[in-house]
């Protein structure tokens, strides 16, 4: 076998470790350079390899530079190439067994040279399926249908144009379920460990989005680039040190306290016994940390029973603390550990001074370590406190004398940079052009938890890889001269699972000012079903499509209606959901500031927030049906002559 191989200056290692294994196996190889870390242009060696393939040289080539997209898009220039970018080995096995690739292309700043070498592997292992796929591949050859296209009368051609302009079925049909997946195998594949924001894996999901973006021609919304930095600040709790009256607790063990606490350190600070929360609107606990029995039911403590209400009373008493006491503290310590422990992050900003709920620093205390509390109290210990609430005895507020709470928070902080990753599509006509129809999904998940990888191929890998190719299909009509006529924001944003950080940034910061906003729609877990639809998996929620516009809900109606004909469920479409999906996703932060919005969902399923939840159990077809609907509705809104009212008051209250 006979192999070309070249690339820029980004992978001359990656390159040397290929042509090493491909000669071990008495390949001949042609080395079209560069084999220097000095700056090189990657068309030169891109061209020289697509040369090789073109004229039956060699058997196949390879292609290595940064991100792998400008190599693929110089050979794809060539007759008779069809060169396919491989993040992984399933991709690589994948532009080998569907689109019969003969040149491959890898991302060498963004795999290592053992990955390289499993994405040769499984390429070189692998055979064209045929078939359907025959025929697709034959359409590759664009350069045979555009001597067709030039002997066709142009009166044909122009016929053919004026009819299109309002029809947006070709456009829709190319959301297919093999691209979805394809993009999908990538990424929520292991390679990109869960995509956690502020991690490796966040970062390599944003470089293949925007690699994407620049494939289909979308150029850099300011002319530089495709991100939008979001500034952040990560922290991870250690640990802390607690004592009462010089008498240590052990963090863990002996107590835990709500993450997201507010104050790091207090000092001798008085503590008040609390029967009952009512007490608390009674009783001056000003700069006290009040002292309160956890609920129990059967004997069994219930920690977070009632305990909101009893938060916020505090808080409003000007309480320092709240100090919730009970037996056997292993049962809340099992759930609350994993989320205390691990990595947290927040916008890099100063806090508002008034939010929803409170942050009052709140800390468990297993009951066995609190002996010393009680003396010179009338309480006397804490059997008798906790004896009598249980027989609804009254219990009046208390001062323990020989008791005061100390803390010193242990936490690690330091600032990071997300990127929102932007495809912005200019109107076409001169005067909507300045009106823009954003388009989001969140390309982040929660990472590694426990050394377990969540891939998060459902949340959000379906709504990133949909709204990739919603992207597709604007540029289609793009580049056939019908593209749309308002402008089109497709944006994948980061920290969503981190508490909606990437939109929230984006609507404090957009690059499009909110007031020409039309409207938001926002694509998240539309690949699976839920325990309400095992039966048939047509279907998909909307929310908040009628909430401030009348005419988005007519729209998205008869955009499927007229299209789809999917089952829209409106299940979740009311302020007294307990559920609470409104305020749960990204458009929530376009809707506040009374931007229309749909939401479009498929609801929750065994594998939320789990390992389980990967990309061989997404139903592709479903997908590619609501990112038709969400096209269909997107298209309309772009292109119509008057943008859509803001004609009601939204009945969700804003947080």
């Amino acid at each position: 076998m006979r192999v070309s191989i070249g690339g820029d200056h980004a992978g001359p290692a990656l390159k040397k470790s290929l042509t090493n294994y491909l000669e071990s196996l008495n390949h001949e190889v042609v080395n079209r350079g560069t084999d220097s870390t000095e700056s090189v242009d990657y068309p030169d060696h891109a061209h020289a390899v697509a040369a090789d393939v073109e004229s039956g040289a060699v058997d196949f080539g390879i292609l290595i530079c940064g991100s792998a997209n400008g190599v693929a898009m110089s050979a794809n220039k060539h007759q008779g190439v069809r060169a396919g970018l491989a993040w992984n080995a399933e991709v690589a096995q994948l532009v080998k067994q569907h689109n019969n690739a003969n040149v491959l292309c890898i991302p060498a700043r963004f795999v290592t040279e053992e990955e390289g070498l499993g994405i040769l592997k499984a390429y070189m292992e692998m055979d064209f399926e045929g078939g359907r796929h025959e025929r697709r591949v034959q359409k590759i050859a664009c350069a045979a249908m555009a001597f067709i296209l030039m002997c066709l009368p142009f009166s044909w051609l122009s016929a053919q144009n004026e009819a299109s302009i309002s029809n947006p079925i070709p456009y829709a049909e190319t959301i297919s379920a093999t691209d979805l997946e394809n993009h999908l195998m990538v990424l929520a594949s292991d390679a990109f460990e869960g995509r956690e924001t502020g991690e490796p894996g966040a970062e390599k999901a944003a470089a293949y989005i925007a690699s994407h973006f620049a494939s289909i021609g979308i150029a850099p919304y300011d002319g530089e680039t495709y991100y939008q930095p979001v500034d952040l600040v990560r922290s991870q709790i250690l640990g802390g040190s607690a004592s009462v009256s010089g008498e240590p607790l052990n963090f863990l063990d002996d107590y835990l306290f709500y993450p997201g606490i507010k104050k790091e350190a207090f000092s001798d600070i008085p503590m008040m016994v609390i029967g009952d929360p009512a007490q608390l609107l009674e009783t001056d606990v000003k700069g006290h940390a009040v002292v309160v029995r956890a609920n129990e039911v059967e004997g069994e403590t219930r920690w977070q029973s009632g305990l909101n209400d009893v938060r916020t009373a505090a808080a409003e008493a000007g309480a320092e603390a709240v100090i919730l006491v009970g037996n056997d503290i292993s049962v809340i310590r099992s759930r609350m550990k994993p989320w205390l422990t691990r990595k947290s992050i927040r916008l890099n900003r100063d806090e508002p001074e008034e939010r929803e709920g409170t942050r009052i620093p709140t800390f468990m205390v297993d009951a066995s370590t609190t002996d010393s509390w009680w003396k010179d109290s009338d309480i006397k210990s804490w059997k008798k406190w906790s004896k009598k609430i249980s027989k609804g005895q009254t219990v009046p507020p208390t001062l323990l004398p020989s008791a005061q709470w100390n803390f010193q928070l242990d936490a690690e902080t330091e600032e990071v940079e997300g990127k929102n990753v932007l495809g912005f599509i200019p109107g076409r006509d001169s005067i909507l052009r300045e009106e823009v129809l954003v388009i989001t999904a969140h390309y982040d998940h929660v990472g590694i938890i426990d050394g377990e990888i969540h891939n998060g191929a459902d949340d959000d890998g379906s709504g990133t890889v949909t709204v990739l190719e919603l992207a597709q299909a604007f540029m289609e009509a793009v580049d056939a001269g019908q593209g749309p006529r308002r402008s089109v924001l497709l944006m994948t944003v980061v920290g969503e699972e981190k508490g909606l950080l990437g939109s929230e940034w984006y609507a404090d910061h957009p690059i499009w000012t909110l007031e020409n906003t039309v409207a938001n729609l926002n694509i998240d877990m539309i690949g699976r079903v839920d325990e309400n639809h095992t039966d048939d998996n047509r279907y998909v929620y909307l929310i908040g499509s009628d909430k401030l516009s009348s005419e988005l809900h007519e729209i998205s109606e008869l955009a499927n209606a007229t299209y789809t004909n999917l089952a829209l469920d409106y299940t979740f479409n009311a302020p007294d959901d307990p559920n609470r999906f409104y305020y749960r996703s990204d458009h929530y932060n376009f809707a506040k500031n009374n931007i229309p919005v749909i939401f479009y969902f498929s609801g929750v399923h065994e594998d939320y927030h789990r390992p389980g939840d990967d990309p061989e159990k997404i139903m592709y077809d479903k997908t590619a049906e609501i990112g038709q609907l969400v096209f269909y509705t997107a298209w309309q809104l772009a292109n119509q002559d008057k943008r859509i009212e803001v004609d009601r008051v939204n009945d969700f209250p804003t947080k």
